[in-house]
């Protein structure tokens, strides 16, 4: 019984309690309801080491919003603290920057080295240097007749094992 009065005095006072806020810093809280309202600019969601809880108006600040927030829940990035999060984002900043690079500069050419090395293959010669695309076309023609002529050669051996010529 005694229990019972003293569980119900705690309850009562903390639903008293519960309104008044005593806290100086709740407004400027990491969880309060001004930071949970606030609407961050596409800068804050990329580069700020708090996610923000809502994402930004533009299509694109959602779009990047989703990604850090995919990022921050695979890789447990709330559980982390501020200096493990930063060294954290800038490994994957610095990565995904290497990778750009490597696009932008290396594979445009690596493109046109694959061309080169298709040319080859299906024609059978080196391709010159400024019209692969016609040199392909060109050498195509060429495998094709070979390929007819070779064809009609057997044709006619054909016909010439079956007549008893050879």
């Amino acid at each position: 019984m005694a229990t019972r009065n003293m569980l119900s005095s705690s309850s009562s006072s903390l639903s008293s309690s519960s309104n008044v806020v005593t806290d100086p810093g709740y407004h400027t809280a990491v969880m309060s309801y001004a930071e949970w309202k606030r609407e961050p600019t596409i800068m804050q969601v990329l580069f700020g080491l708090r996610l923000p809880y809502r994402p930004p108006r533009s299509l694109i600040g959602k779009f990047l919003w989703r990604r850090r927030v995919w990022v921050e829940v695979t890789f447990a990035l709330s559980m982390l603290e501020s200096w493990e999060k930063f060294l954290v984002l800038v490994v994957m900043y610095l990565t995904l920057g290497l990778l750009l690079t490597g696009i932008t500069f290396y594979f445009p050419h690596h493109v046109t080295h694959l061309n080169a090395r298709a040319v080859y293959y299906l024609t059978g010669r080196e391709p010159s240097g400024a019209g692969a695309a016609a040199d392909l076309l060109d050498g195509l023609v060429d495998s094709v007749s070979r390929l007819k002529d070779a064809a009609a050669w057997g044709i006619d051996a054909g016909m010439s094992y079956a007549r008893g010529e050879l």
